[in-house]
């Protein structure tokens, strides 16, 4: 391993143990468009880590997500609606899942940024998954090739 590897190692172990004790702390915190508490679990950390399948993320994207925790609790505070998806059920889980989708303008940068909670069987309303709008990859459609009548 190279210096420069186990410097950017180093970094990573650091931001990571920084930010689990970071959300560690967040707990829970109350959503104003909800009108109810939202808590802060493992399995929102997780999310994290591993995508809604339970791959493994890139080292870069768990850095990237975990960079935006201190934005969480500003956009559940500050979200004005929620964009509602009615119960599912999951195989997986055994249960219906019911998610919720907020959005404010925050940060420095003022950034919009997303913020998914979800909900597992009758528990309670909890984190889930974050990231910055600009960001979120963006698919364009081709133009459809124009016919001409002749």
């Amino acid at each position: 391993m190279t210096k420069h590897e186990e410097l950017m190692e180093r970094r990573y172990e650091e931001l990571m143990k920084e930010r689990t004790a970071f959300y560690k702390r967040l707990k829970q915190c109350y959503c104003p468009v909800l009108k109810e508490t939202v808590y802060f679990t493992s399995k929102g950390f997780y999310h994290f880590k591993y995508n809604g399948l339970g791959h493994a993320r890139s080292r870069k994207e768990r850095m990237y997500r975990v960079g935006l925790l201190p934005l969480i609790k500003p956009v559940i505070k500050m979200a004005k609606l929620s964009v509602y998806s009615p119960p599912v059920y999951k195989k997986s889980l055994n249960k219906y899942v019911e998610f919720w989708k907020l959005e404010a303008i925050v940060g420095r940068q003022k950034t919009k940024v997303p913020v998914v909670l979800r909900r597992v069987g009758k528990g309670n309303i909890a984190f889930y998954s974050v990231w910055k709008k600009s960001d979120k990859k963006k698919t364009t459609k081709k133009p459809s090739p124009k016919k001409t009548v002749s």
